[in-house]
């Protein structure tokens, strides 16, 4: 009896956010929240504008009856799928600079790899988004922040981009290179995908 009145007093302590608190968060971390969109969009502005019109969904009651535990990381899925869907355009323009590329390394892939998304994950956040900006086009920085923030698998771009699987690979192959050179200074030449070989 006592084991379940201590759930139950530990039920009763997780309260699930109301919309006046979870725009309380919104200012609270707002320099946070706004700091991948910025990584995907590549500006400032518009980071700002995702994170304005994830509020205004909030705002409008668009979201989930969340546990204060679990709103942050909510609110940063949220932003991250508005500078997506706002960026959309940017990412498509970047299909034909990996043309004929083929990623043949498995371990870039990394599904299920949790300790690797986890340092490429904790790097992001580390990082100056300026130097990843100016280092990596829309289309690797998106799949980066997929891949490591919302654990979305390959295929989960693929779907979410609309492009064809050897392109996010290669965007793949790209953004792990870009990682594996900034933690360990390897040359990206040892690394550089093969070509795709053409259909007689």
């Amino acid at each position: 009896m006592a084991c379940i009145d201590s759930t139950k007093r530990k039920t009763a302590g997780r309260k699930r956010q109301s919309t006046r608190g979870i725009l309380a968060r919104f200012e609270d971390e707002r320099e946070i929240l706004s700091r991948l969109p910025r990584v995907i969009t590549g500006n400032r502005g518009a980071a700002e504008q995702s994170v304005g019109e994830t509020r205004g969904l909030v705002t409008n009651g668009a979201h989930p009856h969340l546990f204060r535990e679990q709103l942050l990381q909510w609110l940063k899925w949220g932003t991250i799928k508005v500078a997506i869907t706002n960026s959309l355009y940017e990412i498509a323009c970047c299909e034909s600079k990996y043309v004929n590329q083929n990623c043949t390394h498995s371990e870039h892939v990394l599904n299920g790899n949790d300790l690797k998304l986890g340092e490429f994950r904790s790097f992001l956040w580390q990082i100056d988004p300026e130097t990843v900006i100016a280092e990596l086009e829309p289309l690797a920085r998106a799949v980066a922040v997929l891949r490591t923030t919302a654990r979305a698998s390959i295929l989960d771009c693929v779907s979410w981009f609309q492009l064809s699987l050897d392109t996010v690979l290669a965007a793949n192959w790209r953004a792990m290179t870009w990682f594996v050179e900034k933690r360990t200074g390897l040359s990206h030449k040892a690394l550089t995908p093969e070509p795709k070989e053409e259909n007689p």
